[in-house]
């Protein structure tokens, strides 16, 4: 079984008709909005369940007709559920789950809900994660352009023992084997870990990294200004990002210069240490045991207390005044 599928090594034999079910986008968001089009795009029947707001009044002006959740579960055979991780299980409680039918199947785009066992879905439904690498307008943009995407899929609860050809088909559909897309398969563990590391680690650590550089540099006689412009408010650093993508995370270097090459290549490294290492390995265990979502329904059940004063805190600080008034300037407030 190939680990990474592609449009050369996809199995036509593995493909569902499926254009005779019903599918229900739960979410019309930027994820919810794309996927929705696509589907709809490649000839499939969809409608949208989702609270009466301006969400549901995009996705009415777009064509589809729009239901209550529960409603739309009820008169689906595909669910795809793109709302935010944290409300699922409560959705899920209240409008999805009593509305799923023997025969359904639920498809997630992470594996956050599924992989800690908070939502609770009838042994007799199928379950699906196809979770796109990239975000909800990239989706729909390739699909307009003729273009596939990379996305991770993983085939849970298996109850029809159509699983894989289901989720092939619907990935194709959404445009997934378009030109240089692919599906990689992964499982609900493997997507929860990566993501939740990468916002625990990397993510996070730049924007503290980046503000330590600003307290040294403008300590240094640096200005505010040219300070932020340098870190990213020029665009450069989404051209370097990218350059990764499109190139590969050292391959890019190549276009920057000699000197810059030299600089981050000699001098990087030393960033980098075992105890950094460490640090990353307790974050994962505490991501693959669970310790950390405990951690995070807590704090949701408290009113998001410590996530509102770690928000503060990171705006007290004079790099968060600075970038305001160049931004104004810039005509980007």
């Amino acid at each position: 079984m190939d680990k990474i599928i592609t449009a050369q090594t996809l199995e036509r034999a593995k493909i569902l008709d499926i254009s005779k079910r019903t599918i229900a986008v739960i979410g019309y968001g930027n994820q919810g909005r794309s996927q929705a089009l696509n589907l709809r795009d490649s000839g499939l029947k969809v409608i949208i369940g989702n609270l009466k707001d301006n969400y549901s009044q995009k996705a009415e002006e777009d064509g589809f007709e729009v239901f209550d959740i529960g409603t739309a579960v009820s008169k689906s055979q595909i669910i795809f559920v793109l709302i935010p991780d944290e409300i699922q299980k409560y959705v899920f409680k209240s409008d999805i789950t009593p509305h799923l039918k023997k025969g359904d199947a639920v498809v997630f785009a992470s594996g956050y809900n599924y992989f800690y066992g908070l939502v609770e879905i009838p042994k007799e439904v199928t379950v699906l994660m196809i979770a796109p690498r990239m975000i909800g307008y990239g989706v729909r943009e390739a699909y307009l352009k003729g273009d596939g995407f990379p996305v991770l899929i993983s085939v849970g609860n298996d109850p029809k023992k159509e699983g894989e050809k289901l989720i092939i088909s619907l990935s194709l559909a959404l445009g997934v084997f378009n030109k240089n897309g692919c599906a990689i398969r992964s499982s609900f563990k493997e997507e929860t870990l990566i993501d939740l590391l990468s916002e625990h680690t990397w993510a996070g650590a730049i924007l503290f990294l980046f503000r330590a550089y600003y307290d040294v540099a403008v300590s240094l006689g640096a200005s505010p200004e040219a300070v932020i412009l340098e870190l990213y408010g020029s665009g450069e650093l989404a051209e370097i990002a990218l350059g990764m993508r499109d190139m590969g995370l050292f391959e890019q270097l190549k276009t920057h210069s000699n000197t810059s090459q030299y600089g981050q290549l000699s001098i990087g490294p030393k960033f980098i240490s075992d105890d950094l290492k460490n640090k990353m390995y307790t974050e994962a265990f505490r991501i693959l045991d669970g310790t950390f979502a405990k951690e995070w329904m807590e704090e949701e059940e408290t009113g998001q207390i410590v996530l509102s004063r770690l928000r503060e805190i990171a705006k007290d600080h004079p790099m968060e005044k600075e970038e305001k008034k160049l931004y104004r300037i810039l005509g980007r407030l």
